[in-house]
């Protein structure tokens, strides 16, 4: 039987040992666990990339081609060599012989910016933008708004010390809007938006500058308040080598950030010595009712409707937990939602199959168990309700969806577990 066990698991475990993918898990604000995955779930660990790397070694991993000695592609090695004014004047000849491409509007942006001359890169961005909105997964406006703030900053260097280039409120979750030059933009566009433009300007731009350091700033507050205060740690840490120097704000977020990871570990202790003083309890009740079976001082008995459906619905969460590796894999590999789901109707059987025969070694089923079934099913139901608030709603899967499948997979446990007791 052991050796079966392992196999199983073994079966059951492969596919998450040949999947990559990158979690982020931590402390929320509020003091409990959170975790999530994603490409641009660790930000802080891409940024760092971006700072380590220059903007030749960019220039490489993203256009470098043999042979590619197109007009465009000169300009941009030259830009990225620091030979702006040549690259810049190819650039202006592409213009002319093909106007409205939104490439050359935001190469000229980026050009003009590196070089110091920020109307001129103000003027290509807004260009840019009138052509192609979406481009940059429609995060030109904060590039926009940033090079606003550095013409500000020519004229009043002391612009950034009580303010912020992006003023949050003291509160705030993902879908909290705030307007932003008369557009309202969610925080959760915003936090998008931080990642992809500091992602992309950190190439360029190395410590200190008063910009990047505000920007990272905003970042950790949201990081803070949306997802893990260790990541907006990280992010404030960077922030202040770049130049971010309000002591406040920076000793209120560590403030937060150490306040939420000793309450989680709090909370930790607790649940752990509530678990094991429950499985010393259950474990005592067991060996006693193990001693008094073999003395046969216990008959067996009729089990309870409630006791039925506890055991039923363990069952079928200590089997969905061992497919937990199945899941990820589908859902990263395959990225289809409905295979999740899909998955479980041979494990509900296989769940209820496996309790029935322990159930049957210990108790008597009634002949007419319909109290019994009915309570598995509103049982599974309430779980089923709880796993998605608790653990699937940090995967965005939509609550509707989840329930209308869930609602199929206890008609399954509802039916199959009728079939079985009748058999």
């Amino acid at each position: 039987m052991r050796k079966k066990l392992i196999k199983l698991l073994l079966i059951l475990l492969f596919p998450s040992l040949i999947q990559a993918c990158l979690w982020l898990e931590g402390t929320t604000i509020d003091g409990t666990y959170y975790k999530t995955f994603g490409d641009e779930s660790i930000s802080s660990m891409f940024l760092k990339m971006s700072q380590a790397m220059t903007p030749q070694q960019n220039f490489k991993n993203k256009f470098y081609r043999e042979n590619n000695q197109t007009v465009e592609y000169i300009a941009l090695y030259q830009i990225m060599k620091g030979e702006y004014q040549q690259g810049i004047e190819k650039l202006l000849k592409i213009e002319s012989q093909s106007p409205n491409l939104y490439s050359t509007a935001s190469n000229l942006g980026t050009a003009y910016e590196l070089q110091g001359n920020i109307p001129l890169a103000i003027k290509w961005i807004k260009e840019g933008i009138k052509r192609d909105a979406q481009s940059h997964y429609g995060t030109e406006w904060l590039h926009l708004l940033i090079l606003e703030t550095k013409l500000e900053l020519e004229n009043n260097p002391n612009l950034l010390k009580n303010s912020h280039i992006l003023n949050l409120p003291s509160t705030f979750n993902k879908r909290t809007p705030i307007s932003i030059k008369g557009k309202d933009y969610t925080i959760d566009s915003i936090r998008d938006a931080l990642f992809y433009q500091l992602k992309e300007r950190m190439i360029f731009v190395k410590p200190q500058d008063k910009v990047v350091a505000d920007l990272l700033y905003t970042f950790a507050k949201i990081e803070e308040q949306t997802t893990v205060v260790e990541e907006a740690s990280i992010l404030m840490d960077m922030a202040e080598k770049y130049g971010f120097s309000n002591q406040k704000e920076i000793d209120s977020l560590y403030h937060n950030a150490n306040e939420a990871i000793s309450n989680l570990r709090r909370n930790i202790v607790l649940i752990s010595f509530i678990i094991i003083i429950t499985l010393i309890v259950l474990i005592t009740i067991a060996i006693r009712q193990m001693k008094k079976r073999k003395k046969g001082l216990v008959k067996k008995r009729v089990i309870s409707p409630l006791s039925f459906a506890l055991s039923i619905n363990v069952y079928i969460l200590i089997f969905t937990l061992l497919s937990l590796p199945i899941y990820g894999y589908i859902h990263i590999r395959i990225t289809n939602i409905i295979m999740l789901y899909i998955i479980l109707i041979p494990i509900y059987p296989l769940s209820i199959n496996r309790t029935i025969r322990d159930i049957k070694k210990r108790y008597t089923i009634p002949p007419n168990p319909s109290q019994h079934i009915r309570y598995s099913t509103i049982l599974y139901i309430f779980f089923s309700t709880l796993i998605y608030f608790y653990f699937l709603k940090n995967f965005g899967i939509d609550a509707l969806y989840h329930f209308g499948a869930s609602a199929i997979l206890s008609l399954i446990v509802f039916y199959f577990l009728k079939w079985r007791i009748n058999n």
